[in-house]
Parts: C-alpha cells; structure tokens; sequence
C-alpha cells in the first residue's frame, strides 16, 4: 500500500492527538497522586471538611469521586490511543482493516461510558461542593448532543469500516 508522507492535516491531527493522550496521562497522573494523598493525609482533610460544615461521610465521597474520575480519564486516554492507532494506519496507507473497525467499536464504546457515567460523577460533584457550602450554580448535569452524535457517528463508521475489509475481502478473493 501507499503510504501518506507529507499530509500536513494528518501530522496536525497527530500532534493534536499526542497533545491530547498528555493532557490525560497529566491529569491521570494527579488524580492518581490525589486520591492516595488524602488517605495519608486524612486527619489533615478530616479537620478541613469540619471547617466547612460538612458532614464526615464526604470525605468518603470525595474519594469515590477522585477514583471514579481517574477511571474516566483513562478511558480518555484509551480513546486517543484508538484514534493515533487509527490515524497511523491512514499514514501507512491502508485504513481500511479490521482493526480499524474494531477500533472505531471501542471509540464508540468509551464516549457511551463516559457520557453516562458523567451524569453521575456531575452530580456527585455538585452534591460534594454543596455539602462544602460553595456555590453550585455553575454545574451542568445533562446529556449533550454533539456527545451523541459522536457516539452515533463513530458505531456507523466501525460498520462501515468492518463491512469494508469484507467487501475487499471478498473482492480479493474473486480476483
């Protein structure tokens, strides 16, 4: 197959797509620091959320919370790492395999969990920032549309791509 040297909009994406798995492995990274560091430093937290008025158990929540969170930036990640693997495979010239399709699958399959599981995670947060006595009315919790339509856009693609490779299978096979 050919493949794609010089296409400025691929390197682009590329750079955006390796900026993007930092931006995660950073955020991952802190959370993952964060999450451990309040179970060292729980008496330090404890007297902090006493401060605030809040009750004890939202220590316990905040937890949940920072764990939940590392989870959904990994699948972040995950994500990004799909979609290099995808934009590689369209450098080398050949986009159209069954891993690909597979890959788009996955893709789908991660923006569904994280946009369930952001519903819950949003109002956790809010219910954490309330119980602290600051102000909620910045939190937005809800589904978003452009969410959906990616993730309506990328189940299509995987079909298309998985009945692509059989199409040339076949072809190849009759040829």
């Amino acid at each position: 197959m050919n493949t794609i040297k010089s296409d400025p909009l691929l390197a682009i994406a590329k750079g955006i797509i390796y900026f993007m798995m930092g931006v995660m492995a950073v955020g991952g990274i802190a959370v993952a620091i964060a999450a451990p560091a309040l179970l060292v430093f729980y008496q330090k937290a404890m007297s902090q959320i006493a401060e605030a008025g809040a009750p004890p158990a939202t220590y316990w929540l905040i937890i949940v919370l920072l764990v939940v969170v590392a989870g959904l930036i990994y699948l972040g990640f995950r994500f990004f790492r799909h979609m290099l693997h995808i934009a590689q495979s369209v450098g080398e010239g050949d986009p159209f395999v069954p891993a690909n399709a597979d890959r788009l699958n996955a893709m789908a399959w991660i923006m569904l969990t994280i946009t369930l599981a952001s519903i819950p995670v949003t109002a956790l947060g809010a219910y954490i920032t309330k119980l602290a006595g600051e102000d909620t009315a910045q939190i937005d919790v809800g589904f978003d549309g452009g969410g959906i339509v990616l993730i309506l856009t990328l189940f299509v693609l995987a079909r298309v791509f998985r009945k692509g490779t059989e199409m040339r299978a076949d072809l190849e096979g009759t040829v």
